[in-house]
């Protein structure tokens, strides 16, 4: 078995500023036409709703744990619970139907969306979310020693621009969404795809959902967590030349 000591791994500090401009990213997606109206609605009609069959029995039985009179829709089922277990029970659902990444931010898009929100809106935040996504993996990297539920992440994104903020406050939900997310080993990384995309679905929706002064995240969460899930530092991943001038000018 492989052993490390944990005192011997530098971390990265905390950076606001990777976590603004990863905010800022999300909103250009969102709102500056980036996304077509038409993947944009195809992004939130993905659903299987028809591809993911009869519950099993386990998923049966957790359906009649959390089934209440009012909530989120179980899908397949005609039962609603609460958002928090819906969103955990419909993530791993789909997941292990139809494994897509698309699951968690449209899952927490639509527990946030009031009921006349229109598809196409819903769309440009799960896009946005997924844009979230694939920097939060970027700056994870290769060969982690966990991986982070990341998904968190993209949830968080998608609940906050499909929510009455808009996404203004963007940046303080995923510094909360990155302290939501669950590490798993790398060895266990394949076993985990079903709960952690529950998991993503509902930590997401939370982060984006509780008030302001209920918690307050650590400014800069997102790549101190990253870092603390690769064991190494990032900040040569969270400095990256945004401009042909910036590159050259780290050649010279």
């Amino acid at each position: 078995m492989t052993t490390f000591d944990a005192s011997t791994v530098v971390l990265s500090d905390p950076a606001p500023e990777f976590t603004d401009r990863l905010a800022e990213r999300a909103m250009t997606v969102y709102s500056s036409g980036a996304v077509s109206a038409d993947i944009a609605a195809a992004a939130a009609r993905s659903l299987p709703v028809d591809a993911v069959g009869e519950p099993t029995a386990a998923e049966a039985a957790w359906a009649d744990l959390i089934a209440a009179s009012a909530g989120f829709p179980l899908i397949g089922t005609g039962r609603v619970a609460p958002t928090y277990p819906a969103l955990m029970w419909n993530g791993a659902r789909l997941a292990a139907a139809a494994p897509d990444r698309r699951w968690a931010p449209l899952l927490a898009a639509l527990a946030v969306a009031p009921a006349d929100t229109g598809v196409e809106r819903i769309g440009r935040a799960v896009v946005a979310g997924l844009r979230v996504l694939d920097e939060a993996d970027d700056l994870l990297g290769a060969a982690p020693l966990a991986y982070p539920t990341a998904a968190t992440l993209a949830a968080a994104a998608a609940a906050s621009l499909t929510g009455p903020a808009e996404g203004a406050d963007l940046a303080p939900v995923l510094d909360l969404a990155a302290s939501l997310q669950v590490f798993t080993p790398a060895a266990a990384h394949a076993r985990t795809d079903g709960w952690a995309a529950g998991h993503a679905a509902a930590a997401g929706w939370l982060a984006a959902t509780l008030p302001a002064d209920a918690i307050t995240a650590m400014p800069g969460s997102v790549a101190h967590t990253a870092s603390a899930a690769a064991g190494r530092p990032v900040a040569d991943r969270i400095d990256v030349p945004r401009t042909v001038g910036d590159l050259l000018g780290r050649l010279a």
